[in-house]
């Protein structure tokens, strides 16, 4: 299973407040680390976390525990509970046996959590300091990266230490051109398909068994049309009329080019994954671009590794922004998602979590899931992978930022898995062309709220 896979199978007034509350903080605490003003010997942490036994961010916290227990007398109670482990946590909570730290990805966590009051606004935290350090965690974290991962009352939810993103994969040892000259406009994409078509290749990489690798095609192109949140807002609205915007139709048109243009492998539908983002990486399905995760090189590189591929040879992982579109409001739009850390609310030791939270989040700490786990981290002193030093560096010209699915899966996470899922497949293979597909959007979600009353 994909380290992230699950993770992506997962309101203004908001965004402002968590905004003004980390502008904010500086006015409210000394920025001093809890962790250095006291000791905790014999007290006992409980920390549940998405990862797995072996998984290099695993590596990367359980050294992080060590040193943290080391230095603080704190020891930490963690269970590698897997990418399910919110369904664990949620049951616990009206108990009061909940773990005293989780992490997880920062949608899946507001989506859960933040519903139910289920998580500790976390202020205080982002008013201390990393371990050893001066600037406040307000200072290293972008606003934005927590805009929309709050509790109720619009305290940041969240502390992520990973960043995540989907970015247009290219392999510079088979395309050196598109280092020096990769297309920027849809036009521009268009005809180095052609060109590559042309010489017998099937240029665009997807997993046809998917649904929200699939959708990564068109969402991009929906916010490059339509801008951030129009996709989040039709998805709420029983109306169906937010369906109606343009740009839904002008993305299905772009996205059913490709899909009927020969850019493709004809056998794509039929394949379960990972067969075709492997067949992109060690080039036996004649691909050349891969809309992927930025976990694309670790779980690629894993496994031509696995197939005794020596990597070097094989493979440079490069990548490039989604092509823009005329007049697109969402040109500068990247797609940004965060991995990070939440207290429920009925913790027992919250107090040694926050202590943890500010250990793990020193530079020297959080500098493992670059150097180690070939991820981004929030902070800017800490030099990205290689492997992500293209993204990195789309991610800081970002004009704005948007989360995975635009905002549905934590909007409306019924509403994509009954709606959203079945139909992107249902594009992919062929039963709708672009004004269809559309139609059927507008239709079957009007009939979604409908049903649920």
């Amino acid at each position: 299973m994909s380290k992230h896979r699950q993770f992506h199978r997962r309101t203004a007034a908001a965004a402002l407040a968590t905004a003004m509350a980390l502008t904010g903080l500086t006015a409210c605490a000394s920025g001093k680390s809890s962790e250095s003003a006291s000791t905790g010997s014999g007290q006992t942490l409980t920390y549940w976390s998405m990862w797995k036994q072996g998984e290099d961010q695993q590596k990367v916290l359980q050294a992080s525990i060590d040193a943290f227990t080391a230095k603080t007398g704190i020891k930490v109670d963690v269970q590698w509970s897997g990418r399910q482990v919110l369904t664990q946590v949620m049951p616990r909570l009206s108990a009061g046996t909940v773990p005293d730290l989780v992490d997880g990805g920062g949608a899946d966590l507001t989506g859960q959590l933040a519903p139910v009051d289920g998580a500790l606004g976390l202020n205080d935290v982002y008013a201390s300091s990393p371990s050893g350090e001066t600037r406040k965690i307000s200072d290293i974290v972008p606003a934005s990266l927590v805009a929309r991962t709050v509790t109720k009352d619009g305290q940041p939810l969240v502390v992520p230490y990973e960043i995540l993103g989907v970015t247009n994969w290219f392999n510079e040892l088979r395309d050196p051109d598109l280092v020096a000259d990769p297309p920027k406009t849809w036009t521009d994409f268009v005809a180095v398909l052609d060109k590559l078509k042309a010489k017998g290749r099937t240029p665009i990489s997807i997993e046809g068994d998917q649904a929200d690798y699939e959708a990564y095609w068109y969402i991009y192109s929906l916010v490059r049309h339509g801008g951030v949140g129009l996709l989040d807002k039709a998805a709420l609205d029983k109306t169906g009329a937010a369906f109606d915007d343009p740009a839904f139709l002008a993305a299905a048109s772009d996205i059913d080019q490709l899909i009927k243009g020969g850019y493709i492998p004809a056998d794509f539908t039929s394949t379960k994954y990972p067969v075709q983002q492997t067949g992109w990486a060690d080039g036996t399905n004649k691909t050349d671009f891969l809309l992927m995760g930025t976990w694309a090189p670790s779980e690629t590189g894993d496994a031509l590794t696995k197939a005794g591929k020596d990597l070097a040879s094989t493979i440079k992982y490069r990548s490039m922004p989604f092509p823009t579109v005329d007049g697109g409001k969402g040109n500068t739009a990247v797609e940004v998602n965060t991995i990070g850390f939440a207290i429920p609310k009925r913790a027992k030791n919250a107090d040694a979590a926050k202590k943890f939270i500010e250990f793990f989040m020193a530079k020297d700490q959080i500098g493992g899931i670059s150097s180690v786990a070939k991820n981004l981290t929030p902070r800017t002193d800490v030099a990205p992978p290689a492997e992500l030093a293209d993204f990195a560096k789309e991610y800081a010209a970002a004009g704005t930022t948007f989360l995975d699915k635009d905002g549905i899966g934590l909007d409306a996470p019924k509403w994509v898995s009954s709606v959203w899922q079945p139909l992107m497949l249902d594009f992919f293979n062929g039963k709708y062309d672009a004004a269809g597909f559309v139609a059927a959007l507008k239709s079957k979600s009007v009939a979604y709220y409908q049903s649920i009353g």
